[in-house]
C-alpha cells in the first residue's frame, strides 16, 4: 500500500500541475467560443462557425479532461484498488468520439453551402479569426509542458493544435475570399478543419483504446524487458509476462519467473523493481518466483 501511495502522490502531482493548464485553457476557450459564434453570425462565415463549433467540443473537452484528472487522484477504495486512474482514459475516449460527431456536423454543412454560397463579411471573419488563433496559441503554450504525461492532457492539446490550425485556416480563408471574392473557399475551409478533427480525433481514440484493453505502451517494448529480467543472476526462463499502463505514464507489470534458487531469487526482487522503474518507468511489478529445479523434475 506505500508504494501505491507513492505512484499516486507522484501522479497526483503531476496532475496538480495539468489541472491548472486546463482551467486556464477551459475558461478562455469558452470566452472564445462565445466570440467566435458572434463572430460568425456578424460575417456569415461558416468557416468561423465551423472553428466555434470545434471550440464547443473543446471546451467540453477540457472540462471533461479537467473534471477527469479531479477525481483520478482520489484514493484507492475496497472496489476500486486501483483508484480512479482509468477516469482520465475514459475522458479521453469520449473527447475522440465528440470530435468525430463535430467534424460530421461541418462536413454535412459544407457540402450544403457548396451549392448555396453566403456573402461573408470577411473583415468581421479576419477580426474573429485573429482573436481565436492567438487564443488557440496561448492554450496550446499552456499544455505543451505537461502533454507527455498523460493521454487525457494530450487528448485536450491535440484539440487545441487542431483548433489552432483552424484559426489559420479562418484567418487565411477570410484574406483569401476578400482578395478572390470566391465565397466557396468558405466551404473548403471547413472541410479542411473537418479533416484536422478527424485526424486528432483517431489518434486519441486509439491511444485510449490501447490503455482499456491493457496493450504494451507504445514507448515500451515487451521482447527488451523481457531479456533485462533474463540477464539477472539465477533467472533461468520468463513466461506469463504482461506489461499494460493503468493510465498514462503509471506501467505495471506481472510475470513468472524461474530461478534455480528460491531464497537468492528473493534477494534479486529488490533489484529487479528497482531496474525496471529506472529503465522503463514501470512502478507496479508482480513477480511470481518459482522453482526451476522442480519444474525440471517433474
Amino acid at each position: 500500500m506505500e508504494h501505491n501511495d507513492r505512484v499516486r502522490s507522484e501522479h497526483t502531482f503531476k496532475g496538480g500541475r495539468a489541472r491548472k493548464g486546463l482551467k486556464t485553457a477551459a475558461i478562455i476557450t469558452g470566452i472564445i467560443l462565445v466570440v467566435e459564434l458572434v463572430g460568425g453570425w456578424l460575417s456569415g462565415s461558416l468557416a468561423l462557425m465551423a472553428d466555434a463549433g470545434h471550440m464547443a467540443t473543446d471546451f467540453l473537452a477540457l472540462l471533461i479532461s479537467y473534471l477527469a484528472l479531479l477525481f483520478s487522484s482520489k484514493p484507492s477504495t475496497e472496489q476500486r484498488s486501483y483508484g480512479y486512474f482509468r477516469l482520465e482514459i475514459i475522458a479521453a475516449l469520449i473527447n475522440g468520439v465528440v470530435l468525430c460527431i463535430t467534424a460530421l456536423f461541418v462536413t454535412i454543412e459544407a457540402w450544403k453551402r457548396i451549392s448555396l454560397p453566403k456573402e461573408i463579411e470577411t473583415i468581421q471573419m479576419l477580426v474573429f479569426g485573429i482573436v481565436g488563433l492567438l487564443a488557440n496559441a496561448f492554450n496550446a503554450i499552456q499544455l505543451r509542458k505537461e502533454k507527455n504525461n498523460s493521454v487525457n492532457v494530450k487528448a485536450a492539446y491535440t484539440h487545441i493544435l487542431s483548433d489552432l490550425a483552424g484559426s489559420f485556416g479562418v484567418v487565411g480563408g477570410a484574406v483569401l475570399i476578400g482578395l478572390t471574392g470566391l465565397m466557396i473557399l468558405d466551404s473548403l475551409i471547413s472541410f479542411f478543419i473537418a479533416l484536422l478533427i478527424v485526424r486528432s480525433a483517431l489518434n486519441i481514440i486509439k491511444e485510449a483504446v490501447n490503455v482499456l484493453m491493457e496493450s504494451v505502451p507504445n514507448d515500451l517494448n515487451i521482447r527488451e524487458i523481457e531479456q533485462t529480467l533474463l540477464h539477472f543472476d539465477h533467472v533461468g526462463s520468463i513466461h506469463d509476462l504482461h506489461v499494460w499502463a493503468l493510465t498514462s505514464g503509471v506501467n505495471a507489470l506481472s510475470c513468472h519467473l524461474r530461478v534455480d534458487d528460491l531464497h537468492e531469487g528473493q534477494k534479486l526482487l529488490a533489484s529487479i523493481h528497482r531496474e525496471l522503474k529506472e529503465k522503463y518507468n514501470i512502478d507496479h511489478v508482480t513477480i511470481q518466483l518459482e522453482d526451476a529445479t522442480y519444474h525440471r523434475e517433474t
